[in-house]
């Protein structure tokens, strides 16, 4: 009957149904077979494409999908200063270990992170870089670093971001790039992407004109955190305090390991010894950090004392003026460093020596000595060691302390003297 018959746009709506549910099968069946932030796991994710997958512009959610992707034993929490120096691939772990450090990551996002990663995997050892400043400062990116939207937030609509990650546009985006990595990877010149499965930020880090680079980045940034701190000590009777939610993150990582008796390195990262007086030549209010460090040390103190059937702590404090930390900077445009990408990020070859110091393994020659476990018992020697370490400094190294004195003229001269400080941690 005539009437009976569907209507002209009733046929035309059922077309663009069809045609959008087509597209959606399509978009989830190539997203699920590439997996590109291994978040969408599924019987047929072809794993060839496992070192081809870009995650580096969403950080979060793909080290969210590494820390459930396998039984980690050993992983690796904190910064880019952590993210870029330890291999969790060194043949001396023996058991699987992974990297879950991320850029511009603070105590909000690590606190997270630890829990999520303690949730999905049977850890044994949890290697935690806490920043200098970090613990003295209230700030933190959480809110813009993609933290928010990634599995690590708890509070985060589950289903709703699942669907995404199945069936989404910016998966489909990444699953693209991952697959042109594989299409490209026979070409002359081509360098697989800034991660490794295991979470590690190993290629993509040299960068021309490295001392220039310091002196533009490093340098400023740490003239602003230290004005920044200089303004907060002016409010509290001339000291930098810990901030208190710092305070109870710390804790909560702590207390979350100690609960599933996996042990704990609390990791001090180190900064280039020309980043490092920065804070003591500009008259920072405590260019030792000794707020940050004695706080550690409480804190980790109380929590042994607290669970005596766990793995004691540790704190491993390598932000010194060590000879490794004093490498001399280039004198070309192309030329490296051998320990340092820049003023603030150590290469994969400095963080070989901090695991091998907290870990015990052999080490030989300047490494032998790097670094320090920092306790109660040796806490005040180690800050008047940092403070004659400063006067050393100038004496030993004239030259890297007249580029920074010149760098931090330039910058003031310069007129972004005037720029917001940074909050949170001593990272950019």
């Amino acid at each position: 009957m005539p009437g009976l018959r569907p209507k002209p746009f009733r046929k035309f709506n059922r077309v663009i149904l069809g045609i959008a549910a087509g597209i959606l099968v399509v978009f989830t069946a190539f997203n699920t077979w590439i997996n590109p932030l291994w978040v969408t796991p599924t019987p047929w994710t072809d794993e060839k494409f496992a070192e081809y997958r870009p995650i580096y512009r969403q950080q979060r959610t793909g080290k969210a999908g590494i820390a459930r992707s396998a039984p980690w034993k050993v992983a690796f929490f904190g910064s880019s200063r952590a993210d870029i120096a330890f291999d969790p691939m060194l043949p001396q772990w023996g058991k699987p270990a992974v990297n879950l450090a991320v850029s511009a990551g603070t105590l909000p996002e690590t606190a997270g992170i630890v829990r999520y990663t303690l949730k999905h995997c049977p850890l044994e050892l949890a290697v935690v870089g806490i920043d200098l400043g970090d613990l003295s400062g209230s700030g933190s990116g959480i809110r813009t670093t993609g933290y928010m939207e990634s599995p690590f937030n708890p509070k985060g609509e589950a289903v709703e971001r699942e669907l995404r990650y199945v069936a989404g546009v910016s998966t489909f985006e990444s699953a693209m790039k991952t697959l042109g990595y594989w299409n490209e990877r026979h070409e002359p010149g081509f360098v697989l992407p800034e991660y490794t499965p295991q979470g590690h930020r190993l290629r993509h880090q040299d960068k021309d004109r490295v001392a220039a680079g310091m002196r533009r980045d490093a340098i400023p940034h740490a003239m602003k955190g230290s004005r920044r701190r200089s303004t907060i000590a002016e409010k509290n009777g001339g000291i930098v305090p810990a901030d208190p939610e710092k305070i109870r993150l710390t804790k909560q990582i702590l207390e979350d390991c100690k609960t599933r008796k996996v042990a704990v390195k609390i990791v001090i990262p180190p900064n280039h010894s020309t980043y490092i007086s920065v804070y003591h030549y500009s008259g920072d209010p405590d260019p030792a950090f000794s707020t940050d460090r004695g706080t550690l040390v409480k804190l980790v103190e109380d929590s042994n004392a607290a669970h005596p059937e766990a793995p004691l702590a540790e704190i491993w404090d390598f932000n010194d003026y060590h000879e490794l930390n004093c490498e001399p900077l280039p004198t070309t445009n192309e030329g490296r460093m051998h320990w340092w990408l820049d003023g603030t990020h150590a290469r994969k070859a400095l963080g070989d020596v901090m695991l091998a110091r907290m870990m015990g393994w052999p080490t030989e020659g300047p490494a032998a000595d790097y670094g320090v476990k920092l306790s109660a018992a040796n806490l005040q020697q180690r800050l008047d060691g940092l403070k004659a370490g400063y006067q050393e400094f100038q004496k030993r190294h004239p030259d890297q302390f007249q580029w920074m004195v010149e760098a931090i003229n330039s910058y003031k001269s310069s007129g972004r003297a005037n720029e917001k400080a940074p909050e949170g941690a001593q990272e950019f």
